[in-house]
């Protein structure tokens, strides 16, 4: 039986890691499928710090603020192409690896603000997507063969 909650702690560290990445304008589409093949590199003197935090988020971000991201990105990627979508989330990593401390507090209390103002259903369907988001990148890595 530990040995099954060390696994279920891997795959919730994982899988909260995969959705921080998504978050950020990893390569996942927002169709859920995995066209783009593009991947997120935390490197750097600004990056975020890939550290499980205890609202279920990564970092300074929380789990809402993460599903406020995909939120943000909707609205912002809207009717935009496959390739459109691929270049404003590289746009976006670039810009939030920019980040200092302070600028990231603030787009942090952004999202906060912005999260209070969605209503029950929307933010059930953001945490929905975000959950969705975890779910499949945590399928695509289990299924690439261990290097």
């Amino acid at each position: 039986m530990r040995i099954s909650g060390i696994v279920i702690c891997a795959a919730a560290s994982m899988l909260a890691t995969a959705s921080f990445a998504q978050s950020m304008g990893g390569s996942m589409s927002m169709s859920g499928s995995n066209k783009n093949g593009g991947s997120m590199s935390m490197s750097g003197g600004n990056a975020m710090s890939m550290q499980p935090n205890a609202q279920g988020g990564m970092g300074i971000f929380s789990r809402q603020d993460m599903a406020m991201m995909i939120v943000d990105r909707d609205k912002a990627t809207m009717g935009m192409t496959d390739d459109q979508k691929k270049a404003a989330r590289q746009e976006e990593m670039t810009k939030d690896r920019a980040e200092t401390p302070d600028q990231r507090m603030a787009r942090k209390q952004r999202y906060d603000t912005e999260w209070a103002k969605l209503t029950p259903v929307e933010q059930s369907a953001a945490l929905d997507k975000l959950d969705a988001q975890m779910k499949a990148r945590a399928a695509a890595m289990s299924a690439q063969p261990a290097k």
